[in-house]
């Protein structure tokens, strides 16, 4: 049996396994289109889930992995989409963990019910999610004055919105 201390994830054990010469590289998926790269990187950017990015792309999620680890930009472009998707992931799991989801009741091959499952886990995540904005002091301030603030929203004309992205 391996010693498990061996195989740690330390500093000397990335620089030992890290490549040392360029033919070590990850080689660049050819079937990854530049064009198939923006339609991937949209779609993680609006859902947050690699498999539907991969699937509105047509590429495989193998290449999609494959491409990250060989190209750095593709890889910081894929970050930056998973935060711009942020705000989508929290609205599911807030609507996961406070509605719950719908499981249909199968009996010798037909349906015959549904059910709403309800995760405890999930709806602690969100709040804690809910608990570190209420900790965040811009969160804080703009929820004190939230009811001011959507009185004013609803007062403004339609072209007032600043954009903020």
């Amino acid at each position: 049996m391996p010693n498990l201390a061996d195989t740690a994830d330390t500093p000397e054990t990335r620089l030992a396994l890290a490549p040392q010469d360029d033919a070590a590289l990850p080689a660049i998926p050819e079937q990854f289109s530049r064009a198939q790269q923006c339609d991937f990187l949209d779609a993680l950017a609006g859902c947050g889930n690699v498999r539907a990015a991969c699937g509105d792309a047509g590429v495989s999620r193998s290449t999609a992995y494959r491409m990250r680890r060989a190209c750095a930009r593709f890889a910081a472009l894929w970050d930056a989409a998973l935060v711009v998707a942020r705000p989508q992931v929290e609205a599911v799991l807030a609507d996961r963990a406070l509605n719950g989801v719908e499981e249909t009741i199968f009996y010798h091959g037909e349906a015959v019910a549904t059910r709403r499952r309800y995760d405890a886990r999930l709806l602690l995540a969100h709040l804690g999610r809910l608990d570190r904005l209420a900790r965040d002091e811009c969160a804080g301030d703009a929820a004190a004055e939230f009811d001011l603030a959507l009185d004013e929203l609803r007062d403004e004309p339609e072209l007032r919105c600043e954009y903020i992205g």
